[in-house]
C-alpha cells in the first residue's frame, strides 16, 4: 500500500447542543453495546462525510445539530477536519486536526460531485493525497469509463450491518449495471493498472438505450430498497405486513359493524331530540300566537261593548224622541201644517229605534261567538301550557343522552379512522414491495437481452487468477486465525464472484457466517494491497461482523460457545498499521476486550459509563 489515510475523530454539534464525538486512532477501534445506542450512526455519518449525496438517515438525536466534523489524516501529508451542514451539501476543509470550525482559518470549500472551475471536490481533494486521482474503470463490454471515486470505492470500505450479511460477492455488485465497474474496482486494487488505456468502440443506438434503461431501473431498484430496509428487517417484513394487513382488515370490519351500531343509536337520539326541539319550538310558536289573539279579541270585544253603548244611546233616543208632545216635527222641525205628507224625512224615529235594537241582536250575537272563540283558545292555551314542561323534560333527557353518547361516537370514529390510515400506511408500504418485484421482474428481462454481451464482456476482462489466488490464501489465513475454520481451502469462483471455503459457497451459509467471512473477504482485500502495495485507502469500516454470537440462525450458524470472537480482536488488534473501525453488540464482545485503549462501550445506562454516542439529555 503506497499512501493511506485513517479517520481521527467525528463530532456531531450544534449551538445549544452537548457535542456528540469520538475518535479514532489506527489499528483496532471497538465501538459496541446494545441497539439504539449511536452505533450505526457512526457508520452512517462516516459514509454521509465521505461525499455522499443521499440524507443521513433521519433519527430524534439529530435535532438541534448543525454540522458534522470527520479528521482524517495522510500517511503522507498532514491532517485535515471537513466540516459539513448536517443537511448536506458542500464541504468545508480546514488543515490540521479540530474539535470546532476554527476561527482563524478561511477554509476550503470543497464540493460534493463534480469540481467547477473555481471549487474543488472532496472527491479530487482525498484521491490525489492517496495517489488515486485520475484512475478509470472499466464500465461495460464497449469499454466505456467512469471516474474511480469516493463512492465506488465506499462499497469495499464500508459495511453496513444489512451488507455484510447479504447471500451476494462482498467485491462485486448483484447489479448489471453495476458489475463490471465492480470488477474493474477490483482488478485495480489487485493489479494497481486501471482502464485508462481502453480505446471505447463506437457506441450502437440499441445497447446504449438498454443501459440507460438498467441504470435508471438500478438507481430505482435502489431507492425501493433503502426504503424498505428502513422499515424494518426486510428477511420478514414483507409476510409481516401482509399478516398485519390482514388483522386490520378483521379488525375494521369490526369496528364498522359497532361503529354503525353506535351511529344508529346516535341518530335515534338525534332526531328525538331535533323532534322535541320542534315540539317546544311548536308549542312556543302557538302560545305566543293564541296571546297575540287574545289580546286582539279582548280589544274587538271592547269595540262591541262600545257599539252597544252607541246604540243603546240611539234606541233611548230615538224612544225619548217619540214620547215627547211637539207640534214640529223631531227630525226635520217642520209644522205639521207644513209637513209634506207625501214626502218621507226618511228619519223617522221608529226605524232608527228598529234600526238600533237590530244592531245591538246583531254584535250580542258576535260576542256571544266571539266568548266561545276567547274560550276556546284559554282552553288550547292551558292545554299547551300543560304539555310545555313535559316537552321540556324530553328535550333535556335526550340532549343529555345525546351528550354521553357524542364521546362514545367520536371515540369510535377516530379508532375506525386510525385502522384506516394504518391499513393505508400498511398498502403503501406492500405496494413499495410489489413495486420492486416490478422492477426487477423488468431489470431480469433487460439483463437477460444483455446476457450475450455481458458473457463478452466476462471474456474481455477477466479477474487476474495469480492476485485472485494469493487474495484467497489471505482470507484463508484470517478465517484460520479467526478459528472460523481450521486450515481451509479458500478459491474465488469466477461465475460466482464469491469466495468457495471448503467446497461450500460463501453465500449458501447463514446469515452470521456470512457476516464473518464478508469482513474476511474485506479485510484480506485490505492485508493484500498493504503486503503488496497497492492503492487502497487504508482503512475499513465493519459493521456487527460478529452477527452469529448475537442472532444465529440456526445451530449451524451460531459461534456463542466458540471463542472466535475473541481470536476475531485479538487478530486484529496486532495490526496497527491499517485503521480498522469495528461497530458491534455487547453479546459480541468478550470480556478481555470490554474496556481499554481504542475500545468505546455503550451503555445505554444513565448510571453507568457512556449512555451512547449521542449525550442523553437532561429533562427540562
Amino acid at each position: 500500500m503506497n499512501n493511506a489515510m485513517h479517520f481521527t475523530h467525528l463530532v456531531f454539534q450544534g449551538p445549544r447542543k452537548a457535542q456528540a464525538k469520538i475518535e479514532f486512532g489506527l489499528g483496532l477501534n471497538l465501538i459496541y453495546g446494545p441497539s439504539n445506542t449511536g452505533k450505526s450512526s457512526i457508520l452512517d455519518a462516516i459514509d454521509f462525510m465521505f461525499g455522499r449525496d443521499t440524507p443521513l438517515k433521519e433519527l430524534p438525536e439529530h435535532d438541534g445539530y448543525e454540522e458534522i466534523l470527520l479528521g482524517i489524516e495522510f500517511s503522507e501529508d498532514a491532517a485535515y477536519t471537513f466540516v459539513r451542514s448536517i443537511k448536506g451539501g458542500s464541504f468545508t476543509c480546514y488543515k490540521g486536526t479540530h474539535f470546532d470550525a476554527p476561527g482563524d482559518q478561511e477554509g476550503q470549500v470543497l464540493r460534493p460531485k463534480e469540481p467547477t472551475q473555481k471549487i474543488g471536490s472532496i472527491r479530487d481533494f482525498i484521491l490525489q493525497r492517496l495517489d488515486l486521482s485520475g484512475k478509470e474503470l472499466k464500465k461495460n463490454q464497449r469499454n466505456d469509463k467512469v471516474k474511480l471515486t469516493l463512492r465506488n470505492l465506499a462499497p469495499l470500505l464500508m459495511i453496513s450491518e444489512r451488507e455484510i450479511q447479504r447471500e451476494a460477492s462482498p467485491y462485486i455488485s448483484e447489479q448489471y449495471t453495476n458489475a463490471t465497474v465492480d470488477k474493474s474496482r477490483l482488478r485495480f486494487l489487485l493489479s494497481g493498472v486501471d482502464d485508462r488505456k481502453l480505446i471505447p468502440e463506437e457506441r450502437e443506438r440499441e445497447v446504449i438505450s438498454r443501459q440507460a434503461r438498467l441504470q435508471l431501473l438500478s438507481e430505482f431498484i435502489d431507492e425501493s430498497e433503502e426504503q424498505i430496509s428502513s422499515l424494518g428487517d426486510e428477511e420478514n417484513l414483507r409476510g409481516e405486513m401482509q399478516d398485519q394487513l390482514t388483522r386490520l382488515s378483521q379488525s375494521i370490519d369490526s369496528e364498522r359493524h359497532v361503529l354503525s351500531s353506535t351511529e344508529a343509536q346516535y341518530r335515534g337520539v338525534l332526531n328525538e331530540r331535533n323532534q322535541q326541539r320542534s315540539n317546544l319550538a311548536e308549542a312556543q310558536d302557538r302560545l305566543s300566537e293564541i296571546s297575540e289573539m287574545l289580546a286582539r279579541f279582548a280589544l274587538l270585544d271592547k269595540q262591541y261593548a262600545i257599539d252597544l253603548t252607541r246604540l243603546e244611546n240611539i234606541r233611548e233616543a230615538g224612544t225619548l224622541f217619540y214620547a215627547l208632545p211637539s207640534e214640529n216635527c223631531p227630525m226635520c222641525g217642520a209644522r205639521p201644517e207644513n209637513h209634506d205628507p207625501t214626502k218621507d224625512c226618511s228619519a223617522s224615529t221608529e226605524a232608527i229605534v228598529s234600526a238600533a235594537e237590530g244592531e245591538q241582536a246583531k254584535i250580542h250575537a258576535l260576542q256571544g261567538e266571539l266568548k266561545d272563540v276567547v274560550e276556546t283558545l284559554k282552553r288550547e292555551m292551558s292545554e299547551v301550557e300543560q304539555r310545555l314542561p313535559d316537552t321540556e323534560q324530553a328535550l333535556q333527557q335526550a340532549s343529555n343522552l345525546l351528550s354521553n353518547i357524542s364521546p362514545q361516537v367520536s371515540a369510535q370514529r377516530n379508532r375506525f379512522s386510525e385502522f384506516l390510515d394504518e391499513k393505508s400506511e400498511v398498502e403503501r408500504n406492500l405496494e413499495l414491495f410489489e413495486n420492486l418485484d416490478r422492477l426487477q421482474q423488468k431489470q431480469r428481462e433487460i439483463e437477460q437481452e444483455t446476457r450475450v454481451d455481458a458473457s463478452k464482456d466476462d471474456v474481455s476482462s477477466p479477474l487476474p487468477t495469480k492476485p485472485l489466488f494469493e487474495l484467497s490464501k489471505r482470507v484463508a489465513s484470517f478465517l484460520d486465525e479467526w478459528g472460523l475454520v481450521e486450515k481451509p481451502t479458500v478459491h474465488f469462483d469466477s461465475d460466482t464472484r464469491d469466495f468457495v471455503i471448503n467446497g461450500k459457497h460463501r453465500s449458501s451459509n447463514g446469515k452470521g457466517h456470512r457476516a464473518i467471512t464478508h469482513a474476511a473477504a474485506t479485510l484480506g482485500l485490505l492485508k493484500y494491497t498493504e503486503d503488496k502495495r497497492l492503492p487502497h485507502p487504508g482503512f475499513v469500516v465493519l459493521d456487527s461482523p460478529l452477527l452469529a454470537y448475537e442472532k444465529p440462525e440456526d445451530d449451524a450458524d451460531d459461534l456463542s460457545e466458540t471463542d472466535v470472537n475473541l481470536r476475531f480482536l485479538e487478530s486484529l488488534a496486532t495490526w496497527t498499521s491499517t485503521q480498522t473501525i469495528v461497530l458491534e453488540n455487547r453479546k459480541s464482545v468478550p470480556l478481555e476486550f470490554s474496556e481499554g485503549e481504542g475500545i468505546t462501550r455503550f451503555t445505554k445506562s444513565t448510571t453507568l459509563g457512556r449512555y451512547g454516542f449521542f449525550p442523553l439529555e437532561e429533562p427540562e
